[in-house]
């Protein structure tokens, strides 16, 4: 007997429905995480931006427009993630904890940035390297801006399990 109450124990622990998935504790901490990866996005875009040709092109005032531009397009990214993964983590229950959610947030984030650089250098010429960008041989895209979106997010979904301890970032 005992058998049974302990099969359909655990029966019934597997089938439970995991807990209710918040879209506004997602967007908090979406937004949360955008916050914390603006400063670090927009003085990563700072330090890099004579890695292209607009400082040469266009001067240092529009390379620095266009790096606070990209900081804030690197924001809209990094919410854009984080929600990714919180619904990951909802359709699939073993992503919600804490370390797989945010690995799942810094992936999304370096195959959008992956997809953003191939197709902006290679296909729309909507910004170019100059010679003293290291770049990737396979890929063909910067190096800075692949260290860029694994360093910031890492760092930021650090901080941000340190401030609030080890709640999941899933929603």
């Amino acid at each position: 007997m005992d058998t049974v109450a302990t099969r359909t124990t655990i029966i019934r622990q597997m089938t439970a429905s995991p807990e209710p998935f918040s879209l506004a504790g997602a967007l908090r901490r979406a937004f949360a995480y955008a916050l914390i990866t603006l400063p670090m996005f927009a003085l990563w875009e700072l330090a890099h931006v004579r890695l292209y040709t607009i400082w040469v092109d266009a001067g240092p005032d529009a390379a620095w427009r266009a790096a606070l531009h990209c900081s804030l397009g690197d924001a809209v990214i990094a919410v854009a993630c984080a929600l990714a993964a919180a619904l990951l983590a909802r359709a699939l229950p073993w992503l919600a904890r804490t370390h797989r959610t945010d690995a799942v947030i810094v992936a999304l984030g370096l195959l959008t940035t992956i997809a953003i650089e191939w197709i902006s250098t290679r296909w729309l010429g909507r910004w170019a390297y100059r010679e003293i960008m290291p770049v990737d041989p396979i890929l063909g895209i910067g190096l800075s801006p692949l260290a860029q979106w694994i360093v910031v997010p890492v760092a930021a979904l650090w901080i941000l399990r340190r401030r609030s301890g080890p709640k999941r970032l899933a929603g």
